[in-house]
C-alpha cells in the first residue's frame, strides 16, 4: 500500500489532507519529501506558476494555522489528538477534559467540529460557534430522517 503523501498542488482542505497537513508539515518549514528516488535530476519542465515553492509552502501552512485558530480550543485540541501518535485516543481525550474541565466526549465533539470546520477549499465566512450549533442541528435533523 502506497503511504499517503500530498503535493502542494494537491491540497484542497479535504479531511485526510487537513490530518495528513498537521502530521507532517504545520510545524515544519519545508515539505516532507515523498521517498522516491527516479535517478533524474532535471525537472519535468517548466510549469507556469505565480508563487515559488517555498511561498506556497507557507501560504498552505499560514491558511490552515488561520483555520485552526479561529476554532479556539477546539483547534488545538484537533491538533494534539493528531499529532500525538499514541494507541489509546480516550487516554488522551479523558487527560484533555481532566485540564480543560470538560467531558471526554465534549473534546471529542469539539475536535470532530474542528476538522469540519477547517475543510473545504474556502475558509469558512461563518464564527465557529455558530458553525458549531448549525452542523449539530443539521446533524440532528439528518439522523431524525433516516431513522424513519
Amino acid at each position: 500500500m502506497k503511504p499517503e503523501y500530498y503535493k502542494p498542488g494537491q491540497i484542497k482542505y479535504s479531511k485526510p489532507q487537513i490530518l495528513w497537513l498537521i502530521r507532517n508539515v504545520l510545524f515544519h518549514d519545508e515539505w516532507p519529501s515523498d521517498h522516491i528516488e527516479s535517478g533524474y535530476a532535471g525537472g519535468n519542465g517548466h510549469i507556469a506558476s505565480h508563487h515559488a515553492n517555498f511561498e506556497t509552502i507557507k501560504m498552505i501552512i499560514g491558511e490552515l494555522n488561520a483555520r485552526l485558530r479561529l476554532c479556539g480550543i477546539a483547534g488545538w485540541y484537533l491538533e494534539y489528538l493528531t499529532l500525538i501518535d499514541y494507541g489509546d485516543q480516550d487516554y488522551l481525550k479523558t487527560r484533555l477534559a481532566g485540564y480543560t474541565g470538560v467531558t471526554p466526549s465534549y473534546v471529542s465533539f469539539l475536535a470532530n467540529m474542528a476538522l469540519r470546520f477547517c475543510k473545504g477549499n474556502e475558509r469558512k465566512h461563518v464564527d465557529f460557534k455558530w458553525f458549531c450549533q448549525y452542523t449539530q442541528y443539521n446533524d440532528n435533523a439528518w439522523n431524525k430522517r433516516r431513522v424513519k
